[in-house]
């Protein structure tokens, strides 16, 4: 029996289901999330428990602090909730020239409404500044490491290639729209509240509203393409930005 044109709903998930167990995946991630938060609140590459201590060893437990238990909860949610691998799962296997021309506008238009509300200075500072301002080289290689091409991605894997796909994935009966909001929403406020803890006790206005920003974008672009190639290329483009500029 044939269907009258648009009779069918057609299919309900914007790209191929991830996970087959999506609970069991944002269980997973909740747990990675938490473990980030707290070895974030405890590592403090700045704090009193790295005085005297080499610079790189603290700017490499910040890093891993940051980025570690984010990656394994990835790698976790592939192995024992996926049904299609880690690749697919996350919607990082598949790139389209696309995907650059897409990343590099969100992560300007992004920037731009940064440096609209809140100018980025000139001056190397962030999380790391304290701990490696006596050795400026070191301190440009792991800020641009870290902050240009390790984190922008672990946090694409994580926030988007996970949460956001699981979450879709989790809440889909709702429909494109009403699953897209919520994996969009629910993914973007994790990651702004990440962001804030790292940041400590003083938060600038400008990290919320370019964490903001990177989550909106970055899901949005994971909804409606399936891919994360554009939101990482937003995201480093969007860091590596805000790094030019506080070496400017």
């Amino acid at each position: 029996m044939t269907t009258a044109p648009g009779a069918s709903p057609g299919p309900l998930f914007l790209f191929a289901r991830a996970y087959q167990h999506p609970w069991r995946a944002l269980l997973i991630g909740a747990a990675g999330f938490g473990t980030a938060a707290l070895l974030l609140y405890v590592v403090d590459a700045t704090g009193p428990m790295w005085a005297g201590m080499p610079g790189w060893l603290a700017a490499a437990a910040s890093i891993f602090a940051a980025n570690g238990p984010l990656i394994l909860a990835v790698i976790a949610a592939a192995t024992f909730a996926s049904i299609v691998g880690f690749g697919r799962a996350t919607g990082i296997r598949h790139w389209v020239w696309t995907d650059l021309a897409l990343g590099i506008s969100v992560g300007l238009v992004v920037r731009a409404a940064v440096e609209l509300v809140a100018p980025t200075l000139g001056g190397f500072g962030g999380p790391l500044g304290g701990a490696l301002s006596g050795d400026t080289t070191l301190a440009l290689v792991i800020a641009a490491s870290a902050a240009v091409l390790i984190s922008p991605i672990v946090e694409e894997l994580y926030f988007r290639g996970l949460l956001v796909r699981a979450l879709f994935d989790a809440v889909g009966e709702a429909g494109r729209i009403g699953a897209s909001i919520v994996a969009v929403a629910t993914s973007t406020a994790a990651f702004v509240v990440l962001h804030i803890i790292a940041a400590g006790a003083l938060v600038p206005f400008g990290l919320l509203v370019g964490s903001l920003g990177v989550g909106i974008g970055c899901g949005v672009l994971v909804v409606v393409t399936g891919r994360l190639g554009g939101a990482i290329v937003a995201h480093v483009f969007y860091n590596a930005s805000g790094l030019a500029l506080l070496l400017w």
